[in-house]
């Protein structure tokens, strides 16, 4: 066989590699969200070294409104704690702490990864083994359609991670974002659980759901920690007598 003819076959099968490979899928799909090397923590929050090795920190570019993508973007940040087990991993949750004043130099979710590792419960053991834990900065939930866009938001970054399902743990104002996230994508949600939601406020339907708030009472927050767990995990609800439970008689 003449050189000039292998070549010109060892051209087109290069050629046809190349235009194959240019179509294949990514073996990692390209996303949104922009992972950071390190996270831009303070040196005065005090974590737990532990959970800031299994922490990313990222940054997400959404719609500055959904209804209207043309009108640009924004960009949110993201940190996620990854599960400490991850082959065995089970899904993620989603945190909203609701009141900035928690967040002490550092993301909420850092914080509330470190008590959820205390925990010495079985139910806290498997949502720390086997759950990625994320925290999505919001918009003022305060302004207007805010709460329509940052649920928007939300499910955005949920397919971005390609989470089939999300679970929600919000508080206070975060409570009507994760009523109005359950009530435009109930088939998204696993388990939601809202704490101090305000009184009369709209709470989404046909979505596996448990409310509790907190009391001044002495060991109130005892409650609330415990069937938190056992809900996310298990889909436990507390007895009716539970103190921590609302059922919507405030003190």
């Amino acid at each position: 066989m003449k050189p000039s003819v292998v070549v010109k076959g060892l051209a087109c099968v290069g050629g046809w590699l190349i235009t194959h490979l240019a179509l294949a899928e990514p073996l990692i799909a390209p996303t949104a969200i922009d992972w950071l090397l390190d996270c831009p923590l303070t040196a005065t929050a005090r974590l737990d070294p532990e959970v800031v090795g299994r922490t990313q920190c990222g940054l997400v570019s959404v719609p500055r409104d959904h209804a209207a993508p043309q009108r640009g973007r924004i960009r949110l940040s993201v940190t996620r704690v990854g599960a400490r087990q991850p082959l065995n991993r089970e899904g993620v949750v989603f945190i909203q702490a609701g009141d900035p004043q928690q967040a002490k130099g550092a993301p909420f979710v850092l914080h509330l990864a470190s008590r959820w590792e205390s925990l010495a419960t079985q139910a806290y053991r498997t949502l720390v083994d086997r759950y990625d834990v994320i925290e999505l900065s919001t918009r003022d939930l305060r302004q207007g359609n805010g709460v329509e866009q940052a649920a928007q938001d939300m499910e955005f970054v949920r397919g971005q991670l390609g989470e089939a399902r999300l679970n929600y743990l919000g508080n206070a104002t975060a409570t009507r974002l994760g009523s109005r996230y359950g009530t435009l994508f109930p088939e998204r949600v696993g388990r939601m659980v809202l704490i101090n939601t305000e009184p009369g406020e709209p709470l989404a339907t046909g979505v596996e759901q448990l409310l509790l708030k907190e009391s001044p009472r002495a060991g109130a927050d005892g409650c609330v920690s415990r069937w938190l767990g056992d809900f996310l995990v298990y889909g436990k609800q507390p007895p009716a007598s539970a103190r921590c439970l609302d059922l919507g008689a405030w003190e």
